[in-house]
């Protein structure tokens, strides 16, 4: 471990000076992360360990932040098949924290209309994408499962730490962090895939709304005093425990460009009609949840749509259907 220790701290140090590296020079360099990750054990070292590597994105100069995330999502779809069932955690934690610190890292630009495009781009080509076959689902599933909590977590930082967090929470750019996800659902031929995504991202963020908003009409405390707002609700493994109202006012206050955004790619050409239905019945939910008479455009009736079944469903329902013909006969 403390050589381990030494050799990422330099490699952290060369990061922070060294202005340019090749593309190669990264997948080199998370070519070794990756192992050197592979061989942590225990969990204390392994969530040091994880927060210390995916911190290097910050530590890294300019253009080549985006470079280092790029090889890391490029490694992790590479040997993703490889890593065993006692390894799986670990790296589904690595994968989280580096969605944190990439977002972190936005943060610290001021939300750079470039770097921001570049990480999405990264973000659309490897976990995200919607239709390669080396891209593991594994990968796509959770970052769908993470990326919301960790935005919620950087808000939770932000209200603590920021002079003006009001201010700094009005500027991050919801609607273009989870234009890829819109177009994963649109565009995606899996057919199990754009629901899940579209339950972990979207779905799931109204009721975080909904959540949050529930206790703060059953606290007996108001909100009166910013020192007893429970911003420290963030614990160790980056979950969000017991979230505030103001912790996810930004996700309220981001809907209506959500709205617009998920309106805008449905109407795209290359969405599959499946996927075009799935976002105009996600827009519809939306403005169903949260109306504006002025901007909401509305669509011709509900939309429905029928979930693929799964193997457990498709099992029960012949199971059923024997039953049903039993009894007939």
């Amino acid at each position: 471990k403390e050589v381990r220790d030494v050799a990422v701290t330099k490699l952290g140090q060369i990061l922070s000076t060294k202005d340019e590296f090749t593309h190669m020079d990264m997948l080199r360099q998370w070519k070794a992360l990756f192992y050197c990750f592979w061989l942590s054990d225990m969990p204390l070292v392994q969530q040091e360990l994880s927060w210390d590597l995916a911190n290097m994105i910050l530590k890294c100069k300019g253009a080549n932040r985006a470079s280092f995330v790029r090889a890391f999502w490029e490694t992790v779809c590479r040997e993703w098949y490889d890593i065993d069932k006692h390894r799986v955690d670990k790296y589904l934690l690595l994968m989280r924290r580096i969605v944190f610190f990439t977002l972190r890292s936005m943060y610290q630009s001021d939300w750079d209309d470039q770097l921001v495009g570049e990480y999405m781009e990264i973000y659309s080509q490897f976990p995200v994408n919607p239709n390669d076959p080396k891209v593991p689902h594994s990968t796509r599933l959770h970052v769908a499962d993470v990326f919301v909590d960790e935005l919620v977590r950087l808000s939770a930082e932000i209200l603590k730490e920021a002079e003006e967090p009001e201010a700094d929470l009005a500027e991050i750019p919801v609607a273009r962090l989870l234009e890829p996800f819109m177009r994963f659902i649109g565009s995606s031929s899996i057919r199990h895939l754009p629901p899940r995504v579209s339950e972990a991202v979207f779905e799931s963020t109204v009721v975080r709304i909904a959540e949050a908003e529930d206790r703060a009409r059953n606290s007996e405390q108001q909100e009166t005093d910013e020192e007893d707002d429970n911003v420290d609700a963030v614990i160790f493994d980056n979950q969000i425990e017991d979230e505030t109202l103001r912790s996810v006012q930004f996700l309220i206050d981001s809907i209506p460009s959500i709205k617009e955004r998920l309106f805008a790619v449905a109407g795209e050409e290359g969405m599959l009609s499946m996927g075009r239905k799935r976002l105009y019945a996600l827009y519809q939910m939306l403005c169903q949840t949260f109306p504006d008479e002025e901007k909401d455009v509305p669509l011709p009736g509900q939309i429905v749509i029928s979930e693929p079944r799964g193997a457990e469903q498709n099992k029960a329902a012949k199971k059923y259907k024997r039953k049903v013909e039993l009894k007939k006969a």
